[in-house]
């Protein structure tokens, strides 16, 4: 555990100001992480959210509750039918669960959401993108650091974790699901890296040092954009948008309704506004600023050349406002601060591209 800190420092993941939001599953890493920032005087809660897809799941969540309990440690807890969900079942989880770590940040002013993933996870994740064909970001890994939230301990090895918790007697609990091969990092976990690690017993570090090298490279290049095409297509033209009608632009079709808020994550073409004022579309202006969930907050146009939206297709790509706020962009997503909580009375909005 002795690299968290270095490489928290190089990456700015863990000011010492302000509270540090430490997600929790009860599963030996982020037990482990917990208890590193506490006993490194770090101003630390945990969340922890209750997928519902494992019968045992009541049992992790009783288990963080009474650990954070003996730690002196706020713990904030959220549930979700996920299954229940159309669509993977990995993808929704992991959606529900960084939207309610992203709610929790914000209810409570915490300056960084802190996961515990670590250098194993880093190598499987770039072996995983390989496998599917990547280009140099897939082969960069996991991100240090998107927004608020960080990853402490992509330099922290596996074995070093388990060293870390039988040196401070931490009890842990264990998901049986990461012993079933049916699931493909589990077969890289059990199957890939020890052959790796049989050619190169520092496999797993080689890889932290690979995709460190890589991220740096990405960083010099900046990002790519596509050589300008024809004529671009005209801007969109503004209007008001009624709650309850759908608006067809050349490129995008919108839809909104009145509704409740559902205990469920933002996709960026369907979310739950807040009832911020009159709805309006227009096109993008110079300066427009998007922070979407969990992302980064950047100019609309930075988006879209990330997003590698073709240079005729920006101006006719929509904006959404809602009073005199840009509440979302189509195909980027809403603005964080514009999404209703669970419960609210809310305007669901999707967007739809058309063809």
């Amino acid at each position: 555990m002795e690299h968290i800190l270095p490489f928290a420092q190089a990456h700015g993941l863990l000011p010492r100001e302000g509270l540090i939001l430490c997600a929790v599953s009860g599963g030996p890493d982020s037990v482990a992480l917990l208890h590193f920032l506490r006993e490194q005087g770090f101003s630390v809660a945990a969340a922890h959210f209750d997928h519902h897809l494992r019968p045992t799941s009541g049992r992790d969540r009783a288990f963080v509750e009474e650990l954070c309990r003996g730690w002196g440690v706020t713990c904030y807890v959220g549930q979700g039918e996920v299954g229940a969900l159309p669509g993977n079942v990995e993808d929704n989880a992991r959606r529900a669960r960084y939207a309610f770590l992203e709610r929790v940040a914000r209810e409570t002013g915490a300056v960084r959401i802190v996961t515990a993933h670590n250098a194993n996870d880093n190598l499987e994740t770039v072996l995983l993108h390989m496998t599917r064909g990547c280009g140099l970001q897939g082969l960069a890994g996991i991100q240090p650091r998107r927004g608020l939230l960080a990853r402490p301990m992509l330099h922290t090895t596996r074995p070093a974790i388990e060293a870390y918790l039988q040196t401070h007697g931490l009890p842990f609990m264990l998901d049986e699901t990461n012993a079933d091969d049916a699931y493909a990092r589990n077969r890289l976990r059990h199957q890939v890296v020890p052959v790796l690690e049989s050619l190169n017993p520092r496999a797993v570090e080689a890889a932290a040092r690979m995709t460190d090298r890589l991220r740096a490279d990405l960083a010099r290049l900046g990002p790519w954009t596509p050589p300008a095409a024809a004529e671009p297509l005209p801007p969109v033209e503004p209007r008001p948008v009624a709650v309850g009608e759908t608006v067809d632009t050349p490129l995008w079709r919108l839809s909104t309704r009145p509704a409740r808020c559902p205990d469920a994550p933002p996709t960026p073409g369907a979310f739950y506004l807040k009832p911020l004022g009159p709805l309006a579309l227009r096109p993008r202006r110079t300066g427009d600023f998007l922070h979407p969930p969990f992302r980064t907050g950047k100019t609309v146009k930075k988006w879209m050349i990330e997003a590698k939206v073709p240079r005729i297709e920006r101006a006719a790509t929509p904006v959404l406002t809602a009073g005199e706020t840009l509440a979302a962009v189509a195909g980027l997503g809403p603005q964080w601060d514009c999404l209703a909580a669970p419960g609210e009375e809310a305007v669901f909005v999707t967007w739809t591209r058309r063809e």
